[in-house]
């Protein structure tokens, strides 16, 4: 629900706890392999006779990327631009001093899944439409053989150890509650490549399967309340490609799984020759939470474990990328491994930014 701010300019006639009811939810959600592109529209409406400042916390899957954050009043459109938190921070501010509208969107820092929509200036019996758009890589399950995609739509309450108790989400004021008076609509379209069956453990489902090239997943049930987070699991063909490529203009993920005959062939064909790419991450938010030491032991570990004569490589990337050898790969010989191992514990997060 999103809460009025009390300590607002806009707030100050109603004093006490005090709602903007929460008219509209819909999730909107289109799977292709193993990606997810997921649009959220919430509508609020003030029904207080002023002018108002609202903050909301939602929660958003922590492999998520959003990409698209757009408010909607009457018939203008704001779009949001990306900032420097700060910046941002005091540009939200100044538009509130001058009394024009104003949206800031934002992820709390105390909690990675969660975000912060700061909704100003929200005139008297007016509704806002928000609309965030995100992409996420979804989570291959039970051996490979499932896609797992899930929506949050509850926040817990967490505890904090230095109030020594359980907190609010998102350093905002709003009580924790297991019920809420208002229900989510759903619809995800999902690709039947490679696809055998849909199913969901936290809600009942129903599938069209009359569209060509998509099935539609939809609740089977008209009045869905935010009591639990959405999941669906996408059961993969039998006879499927353990490799499942999805292409976009500009990106391309991939994901590989070899099977235990794949396995067993590699080690008893002499003839063949296996080969490693490492790819790491050296980009400046590898320096938090000491990722980028994570990476050099696990590359030291990889390293002392790859088998004898298979040929390898590493690779760096930030802003640039940077690889250990001139070719493709090298062979794995003493001099090579001494070389990677220099590399190695050389690694810091000093590549800049990765733009993804």
């Amino acid at each position: 629900m999103l809460q009025i701010k009390q300590d607002s300019s806009f707030s100050h006639s109603h004093p006490g706890q005090q709602y903007v009811p929460l008219k509209q939810l819909n999730v909107e959600a289109y799977i292709k392999s193993f990606a997810a592109d997921v649009t959220i529209k919430q509508i609020f409406r003030n029904d207080e006779t002023q002018s108002i400042e609202a903050v909301y916390c939602f929660p958003i899957e922590e492999q998520a990327a959003i990409y698209s954050f757009v408010a909607q009043i009457d018939d203008r459109e704001i779009i949001a631009q990306l900032k420097e938190k700060k910046e941002a921070q005091r540009e939200y501010n100044d538009a509130l001093e001058y009394g024009y509208g104003a949206y800031l969107l934002e992820q709390d820092e105390k909690s990675q899944d969660n975000f912060i929509i700061n909704v100003g200036a929200l005139p008297a019996g007016k509704e806002c439409h928000i609309y965030i758009s995100y992409v996420s890589e979804l989570d291959l399950v039970q051996n490979g053989s499932r896609i797992r995609f899930v929506v949050p739509t509850t926040i817990a309450p967490r505890y904090d150890p230095n109030e020594g108790g359980i907190i609010s989400p998102g350093g905002t004021t709003s009580k924790y509650v297991s019920t809420t008076p208002y229900t989510i609509g759903f619809c995800c379209q999902i690709e039947k490549t490679n696809v055998s069956r849909v199913s969901s453990t936290s809600h009942p489902i129903q599938i069209e399967v009359d569209q060509e090239n998509v099935y539609v997943i939809k609740f089977a049930q008209k009045n869905t309340h935010l009591d639990r987070d959405i999941l669906l699991d996408i059961e993969l063909a039998s006879n499927r490609s353990n490799t499942i490529i999805a292409v976009e203009p500009g990106a391309i993920m991939v994901s590989f799984t070899p099977t235990e005959e794949d396995c067993q062939h590699a080690m008893n064909n002499v003839e063949t020759t296996n080969e490693f790419i490492f790819v790491i991450d050296c980009s400046g938010s590898m320096e938090d939470e000491n990722k980028i030491g994570l990476a050099r032991e696990a590359m030291l570990l990889f390293l002392k474990s790859l088998p004898l004569n298979c040929h390898f490589n590493i690779i760096r990337f930030g802003s640039t990328h940077q690889a250990l050898f001139n070719d493709i790969t090298a062979i794995y010989n003493e001099k090579n491994v001494q070389k990677a191992e220099q590399l190695i514990n050389q690694l810091w997060a000093n590549m800049g930014g990765t733009e993804l």
